[in-house]
């Protein structure tokens, strides 16, 4: 069976807690579009203001920082399920400060900021949701700060992976993520990411697979963390 935007958008932490019945109705008098864009496509430029609501439906899509200098930053990949940058559709100055791009062929559900606001306006648990999502931003730029500027590598890559194993209660991390995609998460060069998990995997810290990383001593990079 085919899905429905609709069923598409029952996984989105927007519309947490809501089934496709319930979507449809709650969109059915609103204005909103679903585009298809292809891979490897820039689809808002650096400093482009941001006035609708974006949820990606399928795909993976980047959002890269860069500075006059050349240096290229990624600030996050965004998943099925995910918002993009939804603070900057309410605030007073809404160009974003980086280039989002398609990493593949990805859907995104569109909807103005008149539309969304009479949305989050009659359905509260949408409301909640989206409240739930902006508090969560300041607790990720502290923590991308911190990885970025103030970790080594080791201790960067032993933080991705404990909160990875905590998130889904295991000792294995799946890695959707290419070797450079990582190492642009973690504002490395990837040959500084792939020494360095050969050093951890020397150490009987963690095993490395071609898609995951098993971790062997928890403990063990508990104290990398430690100092």
């Amino acid at each position: 069976m085919k899905k429905t935007i609709f069923s598409q958008l029952e996984s989105s932490a927007l519309f947490s807690g809501l089934d496709a019945n319930d979507i449809e109705r709650h969109l059915n008098t609103l204005r909103y579009s679903v585009k298809k864009v292809p891979a490897k496509t820039v689809f808002i430029s650096e400093n482009d203001s941001l006035c609708e609501i974006i949820v990606v439906v399928e795909g993976l899509v980047s959002a890269e920082m860069s500075t006059a200098k050349g240096k290229h930053l990624m600030v996050d990949y965004l998943k099925a399920g995910t918002m993009l940058a939804p603070a900057f559709v309410y605030s007073d100055e809404c160009e974003v400060p980086v280039e989002v791009k398609t990493i593949e062929k990805s859907v995104l559900f569109c909807m103005s900021k008149d539309d969304f606001s009479l949305l989050i306006g009659f359905c509260e648990p949408v409301r909640n949701n989206f409240i739930h999502i902006l508090s969560h931003i300041n607790f990720f730029l502290i923590s991308k700060i911190r990885m970025v500027y103030m970790s080594s590598i080791k201790e960067k890559i032993a933080t991705f992976l404990l909160r990875k194993a905590t998130i889904m209660h295991c000792d294995s991390v799946p890695l959707s993520l290419s070797r450079r995609q990582l190492a642009d998460v973690f504002g490395i060069q990837k040959s500084s990411l792939i020494r360095t998990l050969n050093e951890l995997e020397h150490d009987n810290l963690i095993f490395v697979r071609e898609k995951e990383i098993v971790i062997l001593d928890a403990h063990g990079l508990q104290e990398i963390l430690k100092g």
